[in-house]
């Protein structure tokens, strides 16, 4: 991109004049707070709503009770990309099998662990040893009964060598042995990670347990056989995935609709649309600018709602090679930033500025003081690294980040940087990634239960190392692995407070924005509140898509 100079006073011109986004910001994370183990079955289903006696005149639908039946279509704005549970990474992934399969463990809406297929569980003192209780009665899509072994053969297949499974290396890491005690309890040792153990188990359902046939003799998917409230009944890649009310789900009466149909919409433009035509009755993740709109101006037909939880754009340094193997070269990236700026410009004032990817009102989020902008300090740090001015750096970028290149070149151009970026799609981001082919990027994560998720990555000999650019220091390597060893939620606490500091010290990982997810449904789409992770249900089976209702 050519350099420009530039000042802030035109920035922010810039920023209302020129920025058009054609993408809305990606999708969700939890809203997780630390709890202690719990050691009780959840609390008892609440009764279903029974109709009220005759009036003169009829009450509010709402009042009525959810009406049953019915088909419920969704436009998500991206395709499956594997239909095997335990290598979802992308967010079509997610969406489909959260709705029909369940793991043992999941965070209810406050934060708090509680069971799905595990109705209880104990600890040991030391955390190493936890005992399962299994629900009694739970049935398989195709009729088999949940049971003990069906866990073990799970946990067994994801730790296989060549599973592919995205939790293998943490189980693997932490030493998980899964013992079978009898038809209805598991018995799980560990020798390490105890602290986020039950957030391991619970994160984004890469744990499901699924029936054995639901792998083809090659290893494929054809559908997922699981214990969710939907089963599978069709599957369009690139189109659709129906999916059909479950009979026999382990929650009485739910769900409420009869089908469920995920269709497949890449163009927020085009999901948009099919709202005001009313072709879907459900969508996700709408142009930015339109949403601002909508916020601003509601449509009278549907509802359009921007909620918040752990997650973040984060802006990733490349540690391994020059510029950024120079602490100064970083500094200068980091006193250049302005976050609000950036805020403004790519989500329109939506996202939440932060340094850390915990919402405010989370328990783990910490009161470590941000790094402000300052274009003195920036100038003083670059003149420092001893880099000329007009240093060409590389930035990595996915199609629907291109919106957020003008305003990081007017940033970093005040200083001496002249960014080059590359658009590529998620392929080749993480092949590159994996690389560390680049100097910089922007990355995103959701599903974070637990610090250890974020701030593992910061660990030299994490897997995930290169989502922060390579990042190697020994005092870093050992506050993550203090974290990870203490169960005590204050003392863990304090670590990463000091895991948070040491971060922005080395400038490690620039966390930017908490991002604005962005959720739609017509008026008549009733009980449906959205969740706090890319989900269309809660992974507590709380609610969501099962206990949401049609009033026509």
């Amino acid at each position: 991109m050519k350099k420009r100079t530039f000042v802030w006073p035109i920035m922010l011109a810039l920023m209302v004049a020129v920025i058009v986004l054609a993408a809305c910001a990606p999708a969700p994370a939890e809203t997780a707070v630390p709890a202690e183990q719990p050691t009780q079955p959840p609390a008892a289903e609440p009764a279903q709503p029974t109709q009220p006696e005759a009036a003169t005149e009829a009450p509010p639908a709402e009042e009525m009770g959810p009406k049953r039946g019915g088909t419920l279509t969704f436009a998500m704005k991206e395709d499956v990309t594997s239909m095997d549970p335990l290598k979802a990474i992308q967010y079509g992934d997610i969406r489909l099998n959260v709705l029909v399969a369940q793991q043992l463990v999941a965070p209810d809406r406050d934060g708090k662990f509680v069971g799905v297929l595990a109705e209880s569980w104990t600890a040991s003192e030391d955390g190493k040893e936890w005992i399962f209780n299994l629900r009694k009665g739970v049935k398989f899509h195709n009729g088999a009964e949940m049971k003990a072994d069906d866990v073990k053969w799970v946990f067994d297949r994801i730790m296989a060598e060549d599973s592919g499974a995205a939790m293998r290396g943490t189980f693997t890491g932490i030493g998980l042995v899964v013992e079978v005690v009898d038809d209805y309890t598991v018995k799980m040792t560990i020798e390490s990670g105890q602290g986020p153990f039950l957030s391991y188990l619970a994160l984004l359902n890469r744990s499901a347990i699924v029936h054995k046939d639901t792998y083809a003799e090659d290893g494929t998917v054809p559908a997922i056989i699981g214990t969710g409230p939907f089963k599978m009944v069709e599957s369009k890649p690139g189109e659709l995935y129906r999916l059909a009310k479950f009979e026999d789900y382990w929650k009485e009466g739910e769900p409420y609709l009869d089908e469920v149909v995920l269709r497949v919409i890449t163009d927020p433009s085009v999901r948009l649309n099919a709202m005001r035509t009313g072709e879907v009755d459900m969508a996700e993740e709408l142009p930015i600018a339109d949403v601002k709109a909508l916020v601003d101006n509601p449509d009278p037909n549907f509802t359009v709602q921007v909620y918040y939880f752990n997650s973040g754009a984060r802006f990733v340094l490349n540690h391994t090679r020059p510029p950024f193997n120079n602490l100064e070269a970083r500094k200068a990236v980091q006193y250049a930033f302005d976050r609000e700026a950036y805020n403004e410009a790519v989500y329109f004032g939506l996202g939440q500025v932060h340094n850390q990817p915990f919402v405010p009102n989370d328990g783990w989020y910490l009161d470590v003081p941000m790094v402000m902008p300052d274009l003195t300090k920036a100038q003083e740090a670059f003149a420092a690294s001893g880099l000329p001015q007009g240093t060409e750096i590389t930035m990595l970028l996915m199609a629907n980040q291109k919106d957020a290149a003008e305003i990081i070149d007017a940033m970093l151009s005040q200083v001496g940087f002249k960014v080059k970026f590359e658009i590529v799609d998620s392929a080749a981001w993480t092949a590159r990634g994996q690389k560390l082919d680049y100097d910089l990027l922007m990355g995103t994560m959701t599903g974070i239960f637990d610090p250890d998720r974020p701030y593992g990555y910061l660990q030299s000999t994490s897997g995930g190392n290169w989502l922060v650019g390579g990042y190697n220091n020994p005092d870093m390597d050992a506050l993550v692995i203090a974290g990870r060893g203490e169960s005590d939620i204050e003392k863990r606490k304090e670590i990463y407070r000091q895991v948070l500091t040491l971060n922005q010290e080395d400038v490690a990982t620039m966390y930017v924005v908490g991002l604005p997810w962005v959720e739609a449904w017509q008026n008549y789409v009733k009980g449906y509140q959205p969740g706090t992770s890319p989900v269309l249900m809660m992974m507590d089976a709380s609610d969501g898509l099962n206990t949401t209702w049609l009033d026509k």
